[in-house]
């Protein structure tokens, strides 16, 4: 039975390639993580008054909480 060999720089060529494919598998290259600080809020008061704001700062949003207290952003009515 004959043996098949690989020129020397093939196979390393191909340890190579194995070795970045898996780098960037275990590191999860490509995928975004959750949006760390996209929304912020301000407090005003005035003479017993409180007024929230709440802001995305992704897209430029921003929402008066009112009677919406503890509701998502997005089901919030605003003024």
């Amino acid at each position: 039975m004959k043996s098949i060999s690989l020129p020397k720089n093939v196979v390393w060529f191909a340890a190579g390639l194995l070795l970045a494919l898996a780098l960037v598998a275990l590191t999860g290259a490509g995928g975004e993580g959750p949006a760390v600080g996209r929304y912020q809020m301000e407090l005003i008061s005035r003479t017993g008054f409180t007024d929230i704001f709440v802001m995305d700062t992704t897209t430029g949003v921003v929402k008066y909480v009112g009677k919406d207290e503890g509701k998502p952003f997005d089901q919030i009515q605003g003024k």
